[in-house]
């Protein structure tokens, strides 16, 4: 790899990249099997990558540019034809998330086997895929960014994330001749979308894979259905609802709530929390506050999303340690075990095996249902994060090569074919999947062949952030084919049903077209003072008064200590129209 001042400026920067601790449990993340899952720390494997340049290659560069020159545009003709493979081996190294998955090596396993078959060999690439931990994903690429064993791809499904790491020289400028020379089919598809949100100051530095579903239809609350009709209560509508279905299920001594403004763990990541208790008619507040990367403590929505967590905590309506559980684990362990009434989590295959049969063998008569969202939101009007009109997000890394650089390019088009994305998706017939009513219906299958549990979602999510159907009708069909556990397609339909109900409450982050320096400065800071401030205010504070009088305390502690700075300069990129 070529050594770039990329590593001295990451290793100056006290490694600011740790702040952005992005994950997406039913927010950036996508059709994320394993929102709620504890996941390890990645693997920092050294790049075993080949410093040769071919003559071929040489013959390329023009007059002695190198990667450096990427941003510059150039004809079909000055593009070397690889498509007989490279003359030297390429190792194109590839980050794939661990999430903790029993049995399961991310990085060695029948698809990565098939991948470097199929696409390694054909082009004399060796592809080395390198493990992230899907909850530990910013400070694992930063570590491996000082230590210069990043992998080709840097990539994050958040885009204050990827201007993060663009703000520390993370990312190499692209060209985007070579990216249509090189992906041609992939450019044809994404090429517009990658020239608007992929350039940041004016240079093409990152770009997107598709995603053409712009809201999760895969994720839900779980509750036990069991409880409501033991007690005769209907579902719950509104957020004064929930919470005196809550007390029901207390007064019965049955249990508490795990999820959502119900508390169920430590809010530390992806602060989305208080999408329902916003004003979505307020733009600019929106803009300077919503960022899954830092919560918004100052912010109104918050308070009272912090005030109703409050009322929650002080009646015993919560999980009095929920401030303990900092991975889900323990939400997901209460519900299962039946002390919980509720457990949020995508809906997939992998739920079966996971949450509903431990929820069976602990309580058999156990029944369950998706909870309505308007539950959570004051007056019932339930509100979510909208996806932008992209999925993962990524650039080259400014050490990799022009070889590697091209090998990422020639593998995104490869990975975009029907035939290729169609098996790395579904699998093989007859084994991973049956046709039924026109779609591919999983088996459930355990051999060798097996998909991951968010059916290999971890290696297409390059190109397509969902999987692809032909038609909207397709999609419709194969949704509940493909997430919904066998036996349980309702909760799939139930999800779709509320969805349609609360269309209008959809709503997408403002997308900032330049860095928020200060994000990189505070964010890190403002994560811990933010989780010692709401717990505290959540747990001690026994009256309204005193809970008005401790957030205003420490609402100006939480701005003096960096949240200001980040909402002028947010302000500053709104007033100049710096943002989608």
């Amino acid at each position: 790899m070529k050594k770039k001042t990329v590593l001295q400026k990451l290793a100056a920067a006290g490694l600011a990249l740790a702040m952005v601790a992005g994950t997406l449990t039913g927010c950036g993340g996508g059709n994320d099997a394993a929102g709620n899952d504890n996941a390890d720390a990645a693997q920092t494997e050294d790049a075993a990558t080949s410093e040769d340049t071919s003559a071929d290659d040489a013959a390329q560069a023009d007059d002695g540019a190198d990667a450096d020159a990427a941003g510059d545009t150039a004809a079909a003709g000055d593009f070397t034809d690889y498509s007989a493979g490279f003359p030297e081996t390429v190792t194109l190294q590839v980050p794939v998330y661990e999430r903790g998955w029993e049995g399961w090596n991310p990085t060695d396993n029948y698809w990565t086997k098939w991948i470097q078959e199929n696409f390694g060999e054909k082009y004399n690439v060796n592809v080395e895929f390198i493990s992230i931990g899907r909850s530990t994903e910013v400070q694992d690429f930063t570590q491996l960014l000082s230590a210069g064993s990043a992998p080709t791809f840097v990539f994050h499904y958040d885009y204050p994330n990827i201007l993060a790491y663009y703000a520390q020289d993370a990312y190499q400028e692209l060209n985007a001749d070579e990216i249509a020379y090189y992906a041609p089919s992939f450019w044809e598809r994404m090429g517009d979308i990658i020239q608007d949100y992929g350039t940041i100051d004016g240079k093409l530095m990152v770009v997107m894979g598709d995603r053409t579903e712009l809201v999760s239809s895969n994720f839900g609350t779980l509750i036990r259905q069991d409880w409501l009709d033991d007690l005769g209560i209907a579902m719950p509508t509104t957020l004064e609802e929930y919470n005196d279905m809550l007390m029901k299920f207390k007064e019965a001594g049955y249990g508490f709530a795990t999820v959502g403004s119900g508390g169920g763990q430590l809010l530390n990541k992806s602060f989305n929390f208080d999408n329902s208790f916003r004003d979505l008619s307020d733009r600019e507040g929106i803009a300077l506050n919503s960022d899954l990367a830092v919560a918004a403590f100052s912010w109104e929505p918050t308070k009272e999303y912090l005030r109703n967590l409050n009322y929650q905590y002080q009646n015993g309506l919560i999980d009095p340690d929920f401030y303990l559980d900092t991975d889900g684990n323990q939400a997901k362990a209460n519900f299962t075990s039946g002390k919980a009434a509720t457990y949020s989590c995508y809906i997939n295959a992998g739920t079966n095996e996971n949450v509903i049969q431990p929820l069976l063998q602990n309580n058999p008569d156990a029944k369950i249902s998706i909870l309505d969202p308007g539950a959570l939101a004051p007056g019932g009007k339930a509100q979510a994060r909208e996806y932008w009109p992209f999925g993962m997000i990524y650039g080259i890394n400014a050490d990799a090569t022009d070889e590697e650089r091209i090998a990422a390019w020639m593998y995104i088009e490869w990975m975009n074919q029907d035939d290729v994305l169609n098996t790395l998706q579904n699998g093989f017939e007859g084994k991973n999947y049956e046709l039924k009513d026109g779609v591919k219906a999983p088996t459930g299958y355990t051999g060798e062949e097996k998909l991951s549990n968010n059916d290999n979602g971890d290696y297409w999510c390059l190109v397509n952030a969902n999987k692809k159907y032909d038609s909207e009708e397709e999609f419709k069909k194969a949704i509940i084919y493909v997430n919904a556990p066998v036996g349980y397609e309702y909760l799939i339909e139930d999800i779709l049903k509320y969805q349609e109900k609360y269309a209008d409450g959809f709503d997408p982050d403002t997308c900032f077209t330049v860095p928020i320096e200060s994000l990189a400065e505070y964010s890190s800071d403002l994560a811990e003072l933010w989780k010692e401030s709401y717990v505290q205010l959540v747990t001690r504070a026994t009256s309204d008064e005193e809970f008005e009088s401790m957030y205003e305390e420490m609402k100006q502690e939480y701005l003096d200590a960096g949240y200001q700075e980040i909402l002028d300069e947010k302000k500053a990129a709104w007033d100049a129209g710096q943002y989608h």
